[in-house]
């Protein structure tokens, strides 16, 4: 037995010592410390040749360190760049190391103030002013300004800019309206857009346009990912890529010293490894518990399950452009033939709604009548194909490598199959897949999308009416882009609503994409995590946590 006398670390070292724990146990043991696994795998080794007697080590403090497993790797830690490589890269940063202008309040659509403390719109509703939060410095000790903000929304508006970088794929979503951008004070900001869209301060809310420090961006270029530097509440530490990210409490934050002093965030891609390193100590939150699970974490008194409202929308995406779906025909085959009820239950075991349209449930606009559009119905969609006249039907289907994502695949391949369609699974890992599918030659693919704020344009316009409408799905509609355009500026929400209705009814008249279902999310943790709270749109917000 350890002597109760000794610190997590001088415990840990003596039961190495002691051979109670594999190479695998003491790295876990050690990351769950703060530990990097360079470093711990150091000390392993220095233990087996005999350099390392126990107890030899002490932590540096006593401080609370909170291990999280995230199912998708992080690539890539440039805010404006992220988002090409999925969740992976979003979830670390967005309200951790990085703050936009505007935020959500915590597990809510509420928009609140961020780095702007307030902010003006002209009559006209095309000039935005902004007052930037005084007194607030980046990680790397320069100050927040309204220059800084600048410089961070032109780097990606403007392909000229000394700052622009490769990627930075949320610009037709965030800047498309965008006019102008100005510093018209030392903390004051000006933004000027071509039309009067109501949305700009929910867009500035986006982690794509959380503000990174321009000295850092300047100084590191390319190698900015190695020591990024925002104003969140977690500066930057360490990363051991596909391993580790460490992130540490930020003294000077503005809104308070966080309770947690240290973050190490893990991939863990396997649902099964991520259960068990939660159940056994190993992590402290494990993103995206399984379903079936559960009622595994509920009934040990050890741990908890943190669920809520959660803006998701899975779906198959089809090419029109490319053969065989520039076909309408097999589009409408592909809808009838997929069995979205056991994807609901032998998947996410009833923690899941169906599919309809493009607009989940909760966001305004949701339309459950556009699940009667396409029932499951195989001879339909056998009867399509042989009126389609192709023959033998065959595509690779691209789909990611993490998550539910490959049972969902296996059973979307296996309803193919049975009306007569073989679709070649491609399962890649995130950054790839993501690759792929921005360079436009995915003939279909397996694919979600994740509210970044509470409003219904952020998926029709994105996915229906932005540049990769085309690049991904082939897609363009004019009577669509119309109404998701006019959308975007219309004041009465009643009549605002009745376009969305209308544009959902056209995207799904063109089949160019099976509406697969909108899934709930499970987060367990261990039972001494505090004030965790699911977000709606996926983030995991962390300055509010404490350990009990």
């Amino acid at each position: 037995m350890s002597d109760p006398r000794m610190n997590p670390l001088e415990t840990l070292v003596n039961d190495l010592h002691f051979g109670k724990l594999s190479r695998r146990r003491f790295i876990a043991g050690a990351a769950q410390l703060g530990i990097s696994a360079s470093l711990a795998t150091a000390i392993f080794q220095a233990h087996n040749t005999g350099t390392l007697a126990a107890p030899a080590l002490s932590l540096q403090d006593e401080g609370s360190t909170l291990v999280v497993a995230i199912v998708q790797a992080t690539v890539q830690l440039d805010p404006a760049v992220a988002g090409s490589n999925g969740y992976g890269d979003i979830i670390p940063i967005n309200e951790n190391l990085y703050e936009g202008l505007t935020r959500y309040h915590i597990g809510t659509a509420e928009l609140e103030p961020a780095l702007a403390e307030t902010w003006t719109t002209s009559e006209d509703g095309l000039t935005y002013v902004f007052a930037i939060r005084s007194g607030v410095t980046f990680h790397d000790g320069t100050p927040l300004d309204a220059a800084a903000v600048a410089a961070n929304y032109l780097r990606q508006i403007d392909e000229t800019h000394p700052l622009h970088t490769e990627g930075m794929t949320y610009v037709e979503i965030l800047f498309s309206d965008v006019a102008s951008v100005e510093a018209t004070g030392d903390l004051e900001l000006t933004v000027v857009l071509n039309r009067p869209i109501t949305l700009l301060p929910a867009k500035l809310s986006l982690f794509a346009a959380g503000i990174a420090s321009p000295a850092a961006l300047e100084e590191l270029g390319a190698d900015y990912s190695s020591n990024p530097s925002g104003t969140g509440p977690f500066r930057f530490e360490s990363w051991t890529r596909d391993v580790e990210l460490v992130f540490v409490a930020n003294e000077d934050y503005w809104g308070g010293r966080p309770a947690i002093d240290r973050v190490v965030f893990r991939t863990i891609s396997e649902d099964t490894v991520r259960l068990a390193e939660l159940t056994t100590g190993g992590v402290d939150i494990a993103n995206q518990i399984d379903f079936k699970d559960v009622e595994t974490v509920e009934a040990d008194e050890n741990l908890a399950i943190v669920t809520g409202t959660f803006w998701n929308v899975q779906f198959l995406g089809m090419n029109g452009l490319i053969a065989p779906f520039d076909n309408l025909q097999v589009r409408q085959a592909v809808q009838h033939a997929i069995n979205k009820q056991n994807i609901a239950e032998a998947v996410f075991f009833g923690n899941y709604t169906p599919g309809a349209g493009p607009i989940a449930p909760g966001v305004p606009g949701y339309d459950e009548t556009l699940a009667d559009a396409y029932p499951y119905d195989p001879a339909q969609a056998t009867a399509l194909l042989e009126e389609a006249g192709l023959g033998e039907i065959a595509f690779d289907l691209y789909n990611r490598s993490n998550g539910v994502w490959p049972l969902l695949g296996q059973l979307v391949q296996a309803d193919l199959q049975a009306v007569g369609i073989n679709a070649n699974l491609l399962s890649l890992p995130d950054a790839e897949f993501f690759g792929q599918l921005n360079a436009g030659e995915v003939p279909a693919f397996l694919n979600d999308w994740t509210w970044d704020n509470g409003d219904p344009d952020n998926v029709m316009f994105s996915l229906y009416t932005a540049p990769r409408a085309i690049t991904r799905l082939g897609y363009e509609n004019a009577r669509v882009n119309e109404l998701n355009t006019n959308a975007q500026t219309e004041q009465d929400q009643d009549a605002r609503l009745a376009l969305y209705v209308e544009a959902q009814q056209l995207i799904t008249d063109d089949a160019i994409n099976v509406i697969l279902g909108y899934p709930a999310r499970a987060i367990g943790t261990q039972a001494s995590v505090q004030n965790l709270v699911l977000s709606p749109i996926g983030n995991i917000v962390l300055r509010e946590v404490e350990l009990a």
